[in-house]
């Protein structure tokens, strides 16, 4: 049986206490420790049901833990928005209801635990998908090679809704990232020639970004001369994203990072 994480048996617990009191049990199926978080989607669109990356509705979903740290199969879980706008339906669907923009908070509740709240962003059907700026650049490429050189400009991408001939900002989704050079792909894992990092100055490696409120995501590509070939060569990067399991219109949107030594 899966046990929880040291860190789920100890701040979770302490934190779900806040503000609750009461005995807990010992028996397998007695809840003493209540962890809600991840969500199948960062955001909910208006008047429709949260979704999972693939497009299909998907429930909300907390894990309770019994006192010997053992994962309890279906637990009695309740969930209760503190915003209004969405219903939460009684197998843990979030749909949002009236509410069309902001965000809304969700705490899940077990016994007398509380866990801390989620923020559920509450986003717009997408009608286009598109760069926002420059979809090549050419990467002088020096050496000795440090972490902060050899990296190309941002990419861009923003995700909009048509609303009267007005592009309206989509936030909430999320976008994947994919490089290929000479037509393969390069694998999250394998760094050797490239990998996309979320901007210069964090230089953490990521594959997936989320649209913030002005509907953008962005990466840039760190290149790993050395592994390189010494002429001139190119990388392509591309940027998806998907609404009830279809790409929306525009997506992949491909950008082509030239290079060659400085």
């Amino acid at each position: 049986m899966r046990r929880a994480p040291r860190w789920v048996a100890a701040a979770v617990v302490a934190a779900a206490w806040v503000g609750a009191c009461s005995d807990v049990g010992t028996t397998p199926d007695g809840i003493v420790a209540l962890a809600f978080d991840t969500l199948p989607y960062p955001s909910v669109v208006a008047r429709d049901t949260m979704r999972d990356s693939t497009g299909k509705a998907a429930p909300l979903r907390a894990v309770a833990y019994n006192a010997d740290g053992d994962v309890i199969a279906n637990p009695p879980v309740r969930y209760i928005a503190l915003d209004t706008g969405v219903d939460i339906s009684s197998q843990g669907y979030l749909i949002a209801t009236t509410r069309t923009s902001g965000t809304v908070r969700l705490v899940a509740a077990a016994a007398s635990l509380q866990s801390l709240p989620k923020t559920v962003t509450v986003t717009r059907e997408p009608s286009r998908f598109a760069a926002s700026g420059a979809t090549a650049d050419t990467l002088l490429y020096t050496s000795p090679d440090t972490a902060s050189k050899n990296v190309s400009k941002a990419m861009t991408v923003k995700l909009t809704r048509d609303s009267a001939g007005t592009a309206v900002n989509v936030p909430g989704f999320l976008v994947s990232w994919l490089v290929t050079f000479r037509g393969q792909t390069i694998l999250p894992t394998d760094t050797t020639l490239a990998s996309l990092w979320e901007d210069a100055t964090s230089r953490r490696v990521s594959l997936v970004d989320t649209t913030g409120t002005d509907g953008t995501a962005a990466r840039t590509l760190r290149i790993r001369p050395y592994a390189l070939p010494s002429t001139a060569d190119s990388f392509v990067v591309e940027a998806s994203t998907r609404f009830r399991g279809a790409p929306v219109a525009g997506s992949p949107v491909k950008f082509v990072i030239h290079f060659r030594p400085k």
